[in-house]
Order: structure tokens, then C-alpha cells, then sequence
């Protein structure tokens, strides 16, 4: 079996030569820098720890990084990530137990029950596992048994002994507990006698199994502080954004503080673009500071993907901690690969990376290697113990970052940089002016205001970005991407029917939302209330009813709802026979959408407020995943204003021109009734001069 691990292994040295025939000519093309790899002398299999540097460059996945050789050939890697933080793989040695002989006979007795016995000789595995020791197995269906077990080695030269004596099996479900496995001695080749006895009336009839199970450790982890963007205080929490380097996924957040006592809620969410914000992880992390001190300050995180995380601390009533900071506990992955290298001072090969535009490359070598929670067996255990062991591959370092002067700096998404038709700018009332200074792969993000809500239709139909030139260059909308949070103006509450009626103003109307915040100084009340919404269509619609409730205080008052476009809203509080509620502040979470761009750098205008404009169609939007996988750089917006180029009288005219074909068909309906009035008359009055019939 050595000797098939070997060669799976050796099949590292082999594949190299056969990926050069693979590789794409300009693929190195792709990638912004480089770095120089040196080998320890002679070369061979090789093990490569990635420096935070590169990580941070780099995609999450490890995607945009490739190895070259001396000679410009493709070197094919495994990627050892390791399991996730402080998570241990389970890797398993199976071999299948040989019978060559088995034997039933029911013992019956005058004191009992008869007893069932089975016994089985076996072939002893002839080679020891490649770590711990053997465990026979024995694997049946039978939901529930005991049995007694006697386990004898007879070794090559004749000798026996005894193994196991009155051991035991098994399977209790009433109490959910198992025994199964017996735990061996090393053995060398040689057979084992198995005996086991039972009195629950069947035979056991096992399938035996010879299992070697032991854990591989985590990889080693690193501890990364995560830069601060911006810090606030709202409703009794403190909210943070932290900057989350693209190719660094945090495993865990190392929460760091000089306050010695706390015991708080932990949210930690990753921030998307162009999609909705995910939880990654909630948790109580505590402090007491005793003899020692005692607390937990890490939270084990889902997978990140956005480029910036925020962090929620449930403060309540207590103050802010004091020197807060946050670090990234991360894994530090490492290349394995196979690379020749002489005893001189040239590098090995070069490891190109960063730029974000390859996808992962499909080696199948990556299969050698267990993922998180997966199991096993036999050859493969092996190969991937030898490759997890850093002893079995050379120390391989690298030389200073460069820029690589082969890489081709065009932006990525240059393919989708083209103008589409023109517009008529005159039919949109309002205009927001642009300057546009795209990421360095061609990408823009600009977020609508509210008042570009406003003035937009519900479905953002009219939404149009152009140029000088009134060509519209195409955009992929993210509707609700974004949530701001406005302040409402709430007037003295109107008195009625024991109610208490508030009209809240909100900052620019109609405007979409859904959640309102009221902050109140009164500690105490619970009471039933209904949160009415005015629509476009001047209909009123019930967003939330329920009841308010302030237990403890005073804190905000939270109502959420569906997220609705509205005009006015009203608050609506059953008081009874108690005061009315004294609001001293509101405020609204507003929900606004995203625009990606694909323009070229300079100067455009954002036109909205076309009430008979139809959904734009941008070929764009077939290579979604493609546009929103870049990074982007935020749009410089101007204030925005009534469109000079708005035609009012155009408009006129297109309205007057809709109602031409009425005007047509009420005029001739009443020429028509003119007419026939007229001959009515005529003929009435001819009939009152005719003589009468003679007698």
C-alpha cells in the first residue's frame, strides 16, 4: 500500500511537464504581480506557506494565483487551507477483515434463556496503520443487542494470546449509548479468533472491519487587525465598519478591549455589493476579571464575501468598551506543488497573483486533499496524512513583490464600456450630474438619493444614466441595497376617541421604508397602536398594528414592517384614559437601490421622472456575475435639480396628442345628433302644413 501512496505522491513531480500543454500563452497576462520562488536544493515536492501580502491581494478562493516554472511552464499546486479554525478533520484507515472461517451454535440451558454463540477467524492486517492504532469494528443493523466478546491472536509462528476477555458489545437505544469498536494491540500479520455470545434470540452476524480513525490539527492561524472605517452610537448599540481584505476570510473575530467586565451581544454581518447584507455570526462575549480572568472574545464566522464587515455590540444602558478593536483570526493556507531547483542562486519559478479576473483553476490534484468534515479511507487517508505532515515537503519561500510588467492593465469589464441609444433628455424633470472615475476594472457605484426615489417611478423604470451626447450607457440596478436612516418630523399628536393621531413627516415623499424608531423619555407603557401609510394612489394601507411596549426604560421603540413606497404615514396610539406618549424623536430607515456602471471616466447625468418611460435592456445584465465579482469606486454625485432640458410643452402636446382620437369621435357623435336633430324639426314642421284628408 506504501508503495501506491508513493506514487500518488511522486505524481505531483510528473504532472508539471503535461500542464504545459494546458496553459494558456497570455495567462500570466492577468495578473498585476509577481513574486519569486526559490526551493531548498535538490527541489522535489515542495510546501509553499502564503504570506498575509499575497492573501490580501488575492481572492478568497485563492483563484487569481498561478505558479510558473523556470521555463514558463504551469505548475500545478494542492491548496492545504486546512480545516476551519480550531475545527479537526477526521482522516480514516479501512481495511476490510478477511473471514476464513465462521461458526453459529445455540447453548441451550436449564437456567436461562438459550445463549447464541458466533465465532470467526479472521486475517490479522499484515501492516500496521500509518498512525494510532487498529480498531476491529463491527458494523450491523440491529437496532438494539448486548453482547460478550473474547478476542484471541495467534501469531505466524504459532503462539496465541489473549486479546479481549468477557469484553463487551453493544447498542442500547433507551439510553443513546453504543459500543461497537474493540481497540487492538499491534499486531503483525497472524489471525484473530472472534467469539461472541448473546441471549436475545438472533445472531449478531456482523460485518467485520479493521479502522484506523485519527484527527488532523487545524492549520496554523494568524491574527489580523482589521482597519476601522467608521464608528457610531444608535438605539443602545455600537455599530462598526471594518475593512475585510478580499483574499483574507476570517474564521473567527478577536474582539480586543481595556473595559475588564462586560457580557454582550456580538453581531458581526457581511456588507455586499449588489446584494442584501448576511449575518455571519452572533454570539455573548463576557469578561470578569477575578484571580484570572475569565470570558470568551472570539465569534466563529460564516464565509465572508463582501469587501467590508459591520459589527453590532448590544450596549443597552452601559457605556460604549474602551479600546475596542477587532482582529481577524485567519488560516494561512499553503501550496503544495513540485518544483526542481539547483544548488544556485536563480528562483525556482514565480508565483503570479492578484487582479481578480481567473477563475480557480481545476487541478485535479485537489482532490488529494479532505475537505472540512469529510472523511477518509484506505490509499487516500494516506496520501493525505503524507501531504498534511510538513516534513514530507521541502521548505519553499518567496522573494520581494513585484509588479508584473507582463500584465495587461486594460480594465476587465472593457468588453461592456460602449454607449447604447440615445434618449430624448426632455421628457425626464429632473437631472443629477455625475462625474464618474472608475475602479481599475472599469466598475462605478452610485447610489441613488431618496429624492432620485422620489422622483423616480415605483419600478425605476426611468432610471437612465447618459452622456454629453444623451447616449445612455448601461447600469445593473440593485433595488434595496442600501439602508439610510432619516429623521421624521412628528407634529403635536391629535386627541380623538381616547386615540392619540401622529403624522409623521418624512424628509422627501413618495419615499420606500421599512422600520420607524421612536425615542421616548416615558419608562413605562403598553399600549395598542396601528402605523397607517397614505400610498401613491391616495389609498391608506395598515404597514403594522400591535402593541407598544416599554418594559424597561427608557429605550427606542422599534416598528418594523414590509417595505412599502409611501406618501404620509400616521401613528395611530390607543391611550385609554391615560396622557398621550411624549416622541421627542423619529426616524425612518429608507431603502435605496444601487446602480454598477460601465462607463469610461468623466462627466454624465443621472435623469429620472418619466412616467411613461419602459424598463431599459442592457445586454449587461447576462454577465451579472461577472460585473458584480470587480471591485467598484463610488460615483461623485452632484445636487440634484429640475432637468433644463425638461419639456413641459412636449409633454402637452403628446397628452393632446392622445386625446385627438376622442375629440375626433365626440365631434362626429355630435354632428351626428346636430343632424339628425335638425331633420327631426324639418320634418316635424313640413307635417304641420299638409292639408287635411278630404271627408
Amino acid at each position: 500500500m506504501r508503495g501506491r501512496v508513493l506514487v500518488a505522491l511522486l505524481g505531483l513531480v510528473a504532472l508539471p511537464a503535461r500542464a504545459e500543454e494546458r496553459a494558456e500563452a497570455d495567462l500570466r497576462r492577468l495578473f498585476p504581480q509577481q513574486a519569486a520562488v526559490f526551493v531548498v536544493p535538490p527541489g522535489g515536492l515542495a510546501r509553499l506557506k502564503v504570506p498575509a501580502e499575497v492573501l490580501a491581494a488575492v481572492g478568497p478562493d485563492l483563484s487569481d494565483l498561478r505558479l510558473f516554472d523556470r521555463r514558463g511552464r504551469e505548475v500545478p499546486y494542492v491548496i492545504d487551507t486546512g480545516p476551519e479554525a480550531r475545527i479537526r478533520v477526521e482522516v480514516k484507515e479501512t481495511a476490510e477483515a478477511s473471514i476464513l472461517d465462521a461458526q453459529r451454535q445455540e447453548i441451550r440451558r436449564d437456567d436461562g434463556p438459550p445463549r447464541q454463540r458466533e465465532s470467526y477467524t479472521l486475517a490479522a492486517p499484515a501492516a500496521a496503520p500509518q498512525a494510532g492504532a487498529w480498531e476491529l469494528v463491527f458494523r450491523t443493523d440491529r437496532p438494539r443487542f448486548v453482547r460478550r466478546v473474547d478476542i484471541t491472536a495467534e501469531a505466524p509462528d504459532g503462539g496465541t494470546r489473549r486479546i479481549v476477555e468477557n469484553g463487551s458489545l453493544f447498542r442500547l437505544p433507551n439510553i443513546a449509548k453504543d459500543k461497537t469498536r474493540v481497540t487492538l494491540p499491534p499486531l503483525a500479520g497472524g489471525r484473530l479468533s472472534v467469539t461472541l455470545e448473546g441471549e436475545d434470540g438472533f445472531y449478531l452476524e456482523p460485518r467485520l472491519v479493521f479502522e484506523s480513525a485519527r484527527f488532523l490539527d487545524p492549520r496554523e492561524e494568524a491574527s489580523v487587525p482589521l482597519q476601522e472605517l467608521a464608528r457610531r452610537q444608535a438605539d443602545g448599540r455600537t455599530i462598526l465598519e471594518l475593512v475585510r481584505p478580499r483574499g483574507l476570510v476570517p474564521d473567527v473575530v478577536r474582539l480586543e478591549t481595556a473595559t475588564t467586565a462586560f457580557d454582550r451581544t456580538v453581531e458581526v454581518w457581511d456588507v455586499r455589493p449588489g446584494s442584501n447584507e448576511v449575518l455571519l455570526g452572533r454570539a455573548r462575549l463576557f469578561r470578569l476579571a477575578a484571580i484570572a480572568a475569565v470570558g470568551e472574545s472570539e465569534l466563529a464566522l460564516g464565509p465572508a464575501r463582501g469587501e467590508r464587515l459591520r459589527v453590532e455590540i448590544v450596549d443597552g444602558d452601559s457605556a460604549p468598551l474602551d479600546g475596542l478593536r477587532f482582529a481577524a483570526v485567519v488560516r494561512q493556507p499553503s501550496l503544495i506543488f513540485s518544483l526542481a531547483a539547483d544548488g544556485g542562486e536563480a528562483p525556482a519559478g514565480t508565483l503570479y497573483f492578484g487582479g481578480g479576473r481567473a477563475y480557480a483553476p481545476r487541478y485535479d490534484l485537489a482532490g488529494l486533499l479532505p475537505t472540512s468534515g469529510q472523511a477518509l479511507a484506505g490509499e487516500r487517508a494516506s496520501v493525505a496524512a503524507r501531504l498534511r505532515d510538513p516534513s514530507a515537503a521541502v521548505a519553499a519561500r518567496l522573494g520581494s513583490v513585484e509588479a508584473n510588467p507582463l500584465f495587461d492593465g486594460a480594465p476587465a469589464l472593457a468588453f461592456a464600456m460602449r454607449p447604447g441609444a440615445e434618449v430624448d433628455t426632455r421628457v425626464y424633470s429632473e437631472r443629477r450630474a455625475l462625474t464618474l472615475r472608475p475602479s481599475s476594472e472599469g466598475l462605478s457605484l452610485l447610489r441613488l438619493r431618496a429624492e432620485d426615489v422620489a422622483h423616480a417611478r415605483p419600478d425605476l423604470a426611468d432610471v437612465r444614466v447618459v452622456d454629453a451626447a444623451a447616449r445612455q450607457w448601461p447600469y445593473l440596478l440593485e433595488p434595496d441595497a442600501a439602508r439610510e436612516w432619516q429623521p421624521l418630523e412628528i407634529a403635536i399628536p391629535l386627541r380623538r376617541e381616547r386615540a392619540s393621531h401622529y403624522r409623521l413627516a418624512l424628509p422627501v415623499s413618495p419615499v420606500r421604508l421599512d422600520q420607524i424608531v421612536l425615542d421616548t423619555d416615558t419608562p413605562f407603557f403598553d399600549r395598542a397602536y396601528r402605523l397607517t401609510a397614505t400610498l401613491e394612489d391616495e389609498r391608506e394601507s395598515t404597514l403594522a398594528q400591535g402593541r407598544l411596549v416599554q418594559r424597561i426604560g427608557p429605550r427606542p421603540v422599534n416598528i418594523d414592517f414590509h417595505p412599502a413606497r409611501v406618501v404620509a404615514l400616521e401613528l395611530t396610539v390607543q391611550d385609554g384614559d391615560d396622557a398621550p406618549l411624549r416622541f421627542r424623536a423619529a426616524r425612518a430607515s429608507l431603502l435605496l437601490p444601487d446602480l454598477f456602471l460601465t462607463a469610461p471616466a468623466g462627466d454624465y447625468f443621472l435623469l429620472v421622472g418619466d412616467p411613461k418611460a419602459s424598463a431599459p435592456s442592457y445586454e449587461l445584465t447576462r454577465v451579472r456575475d461577472v460585473v458584480l465579482a470587480v471591485s467598484s469606486a463610488p460615483v461623485e454625485a452632484k445636487a440634484a435639480g429640475p432637468n433644463p432640458d425638461y419639456s413641459r410643452a412636449r409633454l402637452a402636446i403628446e397628452r393632446r396628442g392622445d386625446l385627438v382620437p376622442q375629440v375626433l369621435l365626440w365631434s362626429v357623435l355630435v354632428a351626428a345628433v346636430v343632424v339628425l336633430t335638425a331633420l327631426t324639426l324639418r320634418l316635424a314642421r313640413s307635417g304641420g302644413d299638409a292639408p287635411p284628408p278630404p271627408a
